[in-house]
């Protein structure tokens, strides 16, 4: 019997826990601050069993899965180190930026002999909490996995089979700044969208009735959890940083353009823009 603790049952890690705990060999536990929610956990059958303190079940694990946000997932790792624990234990994590918590796991846990594997899966939706947990959210998603210094992801990508995921190993760097300008900047986009038409415009209740697809689809995802959203960029500072000159930039090409009255270089923008997103 493989004994996952899975600490924070939002979207993610309820997602994670209701396809591992339907693996006859495995006995999944879930960790959360939130009584509601590991009262829903049971009822739905998407863990074996439930702790309100990490402390409490984490010597028993083979694998701890942190699936909270990344500053919670920093305090965490400093609770592991001070723990006993398994010899073997796989301690990992679902945060979008690596960094950081790569930082600390060398810091605080590679000194204990303790094995860390930094994951992030892309999967997942604008919407939070456990009721939204879904057992084909990672199906044929990218899951990356970027292993400590002291660890291989074999073992993990074992346990993690029945997610039906495609593991891609990759390095820290690479991995923020790719995150920083696909997942990190469309997000202050939808944000900050979002915040321009109610500052010009007024309440979503004066113009929400006439907005169509195009300001829908843009603005979905200024719809997600501000407090971890302003974890991952903290988080990622830099890189986050650098991708939104870029944005910046490409903005500022439009302006002149419009400013100029240039219908060839508005032209030209648009099209390299459209040729891209179909190529993607």
């Amino acid at each position: 019997m493989i004994n996952i603790v899975i600490v924070g049952l939002g979207e993610m890690g309820a997602s994670l826990a209701k396809i591992l705990n339907r693996q006859p060999d495995n006995y999944v536990v879930g960790v959360d601050i939130n009584a509601a929610s590991l009262r829903y956990a049971i009822a739905n059958n998407l863990v074996a069993a439930t702790s309100y303190q990490l402390r409490d079940v984490a010597p028993q694990a083979d694998i701890i899965v942190l699936a909270t946000p990344v500053t919670s997932i920093e305090k965490n790792m400093h609770q592991l180190a001070k723990m006993v624990l398994k010899e073997n234990v796989i301690i990992t994590d679902t945060g979008s930026t690596k960094r950081e918590i790569l930082a600390v796991a060398e810091q605080v846990l590679t000194p204990m002999n303790m094995t860390f594997i930094g994951g992030h899966a892309m999967a997942g939706t604008h919407q939070s909490g456990v009721t939204y947990a879904d057992e084909r959210l990672y199906e044929h998603m990218t899951y990356f996995l970027v292993p400590s210094s002291i660890s291989d992801s074999r073992a993990l990508q074992t346990v993690l089979k029945p997610l039906h995921t495609k593991f891609i190993t990759i390095d820290i760097v690479k991995h923020d700044s790719l995150m920083a300008m696909i997942s990190d900047v469309p997000h202050i986009v939808a944000f900050a969208l979002m915040n321009a038409a109610t500052s010009q415009l007024g309440p979503t209740a004066i113009f929400g009735q006439y907005v169509a697809g195009g300001f829908k689809d843009t603005t979905r995802i200024a719809a997600s959890d501000s407090k971890l959203w302003a974890d991952v960029l903290l988080s990622n500072k830099q890189a986050v940083l650098d991708s939104q000159a870029q944005l910046i930039k490409q903005l500022n090409l439009f302006s002149q353009a419009i400013e100029n009255n240039d219908e060839d270089k508005l032209i030209a923008l648009i099209s390299d823009a459209r040729q891209s997103r179909e190529n993607l």
